[in-house]
């Protein structure tokens, strides 16, 4: 049966891959006031200026002194000759020779130094470097020191209040205590901390 409503609305559907056309953007119109603004604006800018332009300065420019006239200056003595100037020649005065000169020390309270003579020492140094509970290790580490140069180690036996023996490895005698800091050297060097003590002469 003819229905001419189905038809139009076949025929109003968009085809299969057709694109639709998006309409041309408007112009917008510019308004009529912003025509009449514009030319009532620079009438009234050119307007301003010639106002001003005929105005006056309320003041006017202080006049300008002339400078007073400098007097010149009186003209100098010509120099003298050579010969009659005498100049004296400068001294330097140093003041602090005549204080040393004229301060006097007064030196009789003080009694003259007298170097007191060294006596003879009545000790010996001595080493102890290390004690043992058993006699092979003290000759052990005696034997390792001669080796080391250190050639008057010896090997001491004594009790201590348990009456149990230790057996310690001791350096010296030394006369002087530069000869024990040497040797108290050599032994640090082997990684040995000594023990330093003094012993009376016989």
């Amino acid at each position: 049966m003819f229905n001419p409503v189905q038809i139009a609305a076949k025929g109003s559907r968009p085809k299969k891959g057709a694109t639709r056309r998006t309409p041309p953007p408007q112009q917008r119109k510019t308004t009529w006031w912003l025509w009449l603004l514009v030319p009532i604006i620079v009438i009234a800018f050119i307007y301003g200026l010639t106002q001003l332009n005929q105005v006056a300065p309320a003041t006017q420019p202080a006049a300008i002194e002339k400078p007073k006239a400098i007097p010149k200056p009186a003209p100098t003595p010509a120099p003298k000759k050579a010969e009659e100037v005498s100049v004296a020649p400068k001294k330097d005065t140093f003041e602090f020779y005549q204080i040393l000169q004229d301060s006097k020390v007064d030196t009789s309270h003080v009694d003259a130094y007298q170097s007191t003579p060294r006596g003879e020492q009545d000790y010996y140094y001595m080493l102890q470097a290390a004690s043992f509970r058993n006699l092979e290790d003290a000759d052990r580490m005696r034997a390792q020191l001669i080796l080391s140069g250190l050639v008057e180690a010896s090997v001491r036996k004594t009790m201590d209040k348990d009456e149990q023996a230790w057996y310690r490895v001791i350096l010296g005698p030394y006369d002087s205590r530069s000869k024990m800091n040497r040797a108290e050297d050599k032994l640090v060097s082997l990684s040995i901390s000594p023990y330093s003590y003094k012993i009376k002469k016989e």
